[in-house]
């Protein structure tokens, strides 16, 4: 073991912290990595029971689900999972059952795609795509990433102030059915990637002219009154709640070319977002954590960054638990098949882990092709290479193929035969 692998097993990452109710034995987070292994009409398959399954190796450890549909009220995208019919809850308990076997913890992300649903699925249901400011768009880049036909453009509707209200407590009964059904410990508001909440929140995509537009505090005002409600909801409360931004994310949003990258407008409504629950924490209202991701990443991509450009301003303004993710560990930038500990992203982690003692990290892509990430961590063992090219596929290939170190130096790999592949229901139509 080399001294900088020894002394990332000796940073705040391995120390034990409280996340809401949950007593956490370390401070590794799996982020929310969206895999698509889920049916087109949004039902957790059984191969996802074993990836999470090899996931949650170590007790203690929290993991953050991929995000999960409110309902078509909000908008529907194919292969994701949802959490508003007791199908898909029963479906989801199978793969939080087996994550608490192992000790572990599991929050998911609950979210509605508003006008970045999916164009195909809409028309073929003849849904409407609703939005907070009525528009035309063709929405190539979500059709990309879930594998279907080109879909045109599609006019989405303005939501009301009523159906504002109805589609909140549609979020609403996702998260409790999350909980109460599902059998997850926390939800996490994705409030982030473009989709409803942010919809909301953007200057870029709410031109509102009542009291859910204009300023900053009225495009805040989605966000606020569904975290109020579900604050003092029965099967929810604070100590289950949280939220997710993305403060330097291009995801789904389309900025200026002569925008100054220094007045991005998710800056302004980050502050908004952290101030809001400094408030609440002060109140004795307390969320579990505050999500943030990193300005190195853009939804799936990665970015260079802009001089100036950080989440500083940001997280200075709330003081309970934070969860910074984003690039943290990345394939290594040489002509090699490993990620080596000690790279560069490895300085960022210890800097932002070591920087307080309310830091969690979160780590997405590595943990795709490392199913034993958390030890492989500490113990400074090589990382095997994600593969980005099944990263949104529909097949075992690519999601169960991973398996843990092998001491004697062989390929961490999995072979599956055939037979194997025909019989694990993969999701395809």
């Amino acid at each position: 073991m080399s001294d900088n692998n020894a002394s990332l097993e000796k940073t705040n990452l391995f120390k034990p912290i409280t996340l809401g109710a949950l007593e956490l034995q370390n401070r590794v987070v799996y982020a929310p990595t969206t895999r698509l292994r889920n049916t087109k009409d949004n039902i957790a398959t059984d191969i996802m029971i074993d990836y999470y399954d090899k996931r949650s190796q170590t007790p203690g450890s929290y993991i953050i689900f991929e995000s999960a549909l409110i309902g078509p009220e909000g908008g529907l995208v194919p292969y994701k999972p949802g959490v508003f019919t007791d199908r898909q809850c029963e479906a989801l308990k199978k793969v939080t059952d087996v994550i608490h076997q192992n000790g572990c913890y599991v929050g998911v992300q609950v979210f509605a795609p508003g006008r970045t649903g999916s164009i195909p699925l809409h028309k073929e249901l003849g849904l409407p795509l609703v939005a907070p400011t009525k528009g035309l768009f063709h929405n190539k880049q979500t059709e990309t990433a879930f594998n279907e036909s080109a879909g045109g453009s599609i006019e989405f509707v303005e939501l009301t102030e009523a159906q504002i209200i109805q589609l909140q407590d549609k979020f609403v009964e996702a998260c409790s059915n999350a909980i109460t059904k599902a059998g997850f410990d926390i939800v996490e508001l994705h409030a982030s990637s473009g989709f409803l909440i942010e919809q909301f929140l953007s200057p870029l995509t709410n031109h509102r002219t009542d009291k859910y537009g204009g300023s900053v505090e009225n495009r805040c005002r989605f966000l606020f009154e569904l975290i109020d409600k579900l604050i003092y909801h029965k099967d929810v409360g604070p100590k289950r709640l949280s939220v997710r931004i993305s403060p330097w994310s291009y995801h789904n949003m389309t900025y200026p070319e002569d925008m100054n990258p220094l007045d991005h407008p998710a800056v302004e409504y980050g502050k908004e977002i952290a101030l809001h629950m400094e408030y609440l924490k002060y109140s004795g209202l307390e969320l579990a954590y505050l999500s943030v991701i990193e300005p190195r990443v853009s939804g799936n991509s990665d970015r260079t960054l802009n001089v100036g450009e950080s989440n500083v301003p940001i997280i200075k303004l709330w003081s309970g638990k934070l969860i910074r993710s984003g690039g943290y560990i990345t394939n290594y930038r040489n002509k090699v098949d490993t990620v080596l500990a000690g790279d560069g992203e490895y300085a960022a982690l210890k800097n932002d882990v070591n920087a307080d003692d309310r830091t969690l990290i979160g780590i997405l892509r590595a943990v795709t092709s490392n199913p034993d990430f958390i030890e492989r961590l500490k113990s400074g063992k090589v990382l095997d290479n994600y593969q980005r090219k099944y990263f949104y596929t529909h097949q075992v290939e690519g999601y169960l193929t991973f398996d843990n170190y092998k001491k004697d130096g062989s390929v961490n790999t999995i072979d599956l035969s055939e037979d194997i592949l025909n019989s694990t229901g993969v999701p395809l139509a």
